[in-house]
């Protein structure tokens, strides 16, 4: 579950780096430093969902789907709260007359904005794909 973990992770710096890039035009060395400060960020939100999935799985024995809604169910308000806290918390610091500080907070909003989003439209699916070929790797494993 860690490879899949990595790609939802990822995925909101590399998108919001683009979106500043149509925008902006450019990205410069302060604004850099925003991908490793995000992504200690985000990954809390898919740590939360891939626990609580993991959980309803391991020790409720629900399917991909059924642990899927669980998670939804047992974290995706607490996901979305913190979210918005986060994001207006970044946001005043966008309005600093400090170009460098307006803009990691305008960026980082953004980050933790489509960090959410790609949380909770994207691990799903990925989780729900490679349910099948995990059981089918814990079944070999066990045979053994």
């Amino acid at each position: 579950y860690g490879f899949i973990s990595l790609l939802p992770n990822l995925t909101p710096a590399l998108a919001a780096f683009g979106i500043w890039g149509l925008t902006v035009g450019q990205v410069g060395i302060g604004l850099s430093i925003v991908t490793g400060m995000t992504l200690g960020i985000v990954v809390d939100d898919t740590v939360h969902f891939l626990s609580k999935y993991l959980r309803a799985r391991r020790e409720k024995g629900l399917s991909a789907e059924d642990a899927v809604r669980y998670a939804f169910n047992n974290v995706g308000l607490a996901l979305l709260v913190t979210t918005i806290v986060l994001i207006a918390g970044f946001m005043i610091m966008a309005q600093s007359h400090f170009y460098l500080n307006s803009s990691m907070g305008l960026l980082t909003s953004v980050v933790i904005a489509l960090a959410l989003i790609i949380d909770l439209t994207f691990l799903p699916p990925l989780l729900m794909k490679f349910a099948g070929k995990t059981d089918n790797h814990a079944a070999d494993k066990a045979a053994n």
